[in-house]
């Protein structure tokens, strides 16, 4: 498969260039010749709008497992280079033997933890949503997804957002995220395409979702940026559950019949 280009380095605003730079140097200098790729994506490298330098999505593909020590020290770099530039890491380490295969693969060193969103992140790289921070392309390592496989992620993203409905969690990123990625869900499932950011799905569902969603698409827009009223806020309470539920209507859930969800504990 051809590499679709990546997103320069350069474009990228100067705190997350800066941390993601520095991190990048202290895993060679910790890895060395078990460092294969290393890959920032997200909201950061959004090519739709201002980007936003606060939490760096992060991907790194390693050779051999990581032991503690190493772990350790990749944990402390990453605190002292987060704080220093004031962001926040949502950094994965994985094993290049299971980034080859179209399985959710489990974190390099905490076994507890897998990547349910898999599918969806290997098509925001290999449609070229990325930044090529060190070691090979994305198309040179992982699988392109197919339909069914990002059609479990995209429930598994749902299933995220109900599970804080249902917990009654209001608070405003909360809200604003599920509004913004429960209209990538619905894009998603018309269009046949995930790789689109959270901003620019906002503006999608202006464009093609009824008219009753749009103050609450547009709220959330403002507090992505950072430009929330005390009324946005309040709109965004209220409309998180009807909003999710809206998405849940047009994406049915892969259980079948009653089964309870899997953040359920049931």
């Amino acid at each position: 498969m051809s590499a679709t280009p990546s997103i320069p380095l350069a474009q990228l605003p100067e705190p997350a260039r800066i941390a993601w730079t520095g991190l990048r140097n202290e895993l060679e200098a910790i890895l060395g010749e078990d460092l294969v790729a290393m890959w920032a994506f997200g909201g950061t490298v959004a090519v739709e709008g201002p980007p936003r330098s606060a939490d760096l999505d992060t991907y790194v593909i390693v050779r051999r497992p990581i032991d503690e020590p190493k772990a350790e020290a990749i944990e402390g770099v990453q605190a002292i280079i987060g704080e220093h530039m004031g962001v926040e890491w949502d950094a994965w380490y994985i094993l290049e033997d299971d980034a080859r295969r179209p399985d959710s693969p489990r974190h390099a060193w905490r076994e507890d933890r897998r990547d349910t969103s898999w599918a969806v992140n290997r098509a925001h790289w290999l449609a070229g949503r990325y930044v090529l921070l060190y070691g090979r392309e994305p198309a040179e390592i992982v699988p392109p997804p197919a339909w069914a496989e990002l059609e479990i992620d995209l429930d598994r993203e749902l299933e995220h957002l109900e599970a804080h409905v249902a917990e009654g969690d209001t608070d405003p990123y909360e809200a604003t995220y599920a509004i913004l990625n429960g209209s990538r869900i619905v894009r998603a499932i018309e269009t046949g395409d995930v790789a689109i950011s959270k901003r620019a799905a906002g503006l999608w569902g202006l464009d093609h979702l009824p008219g009753r969603w749009h103050p609450a698409l547009r709220a959330a827009g403002r507090a992505y940026d950072g430009q929330a009223s005390p009324e946005d806020i309040d709109l965004l309470a209220s409309e998180m559950a009807p909003f999710v539920a809206m998405v849940r209507e047009r994406l049915p859930a892969s259980r079948s019949g009653d089964a309870q969800p899997r953040w359920s504990g049931s």
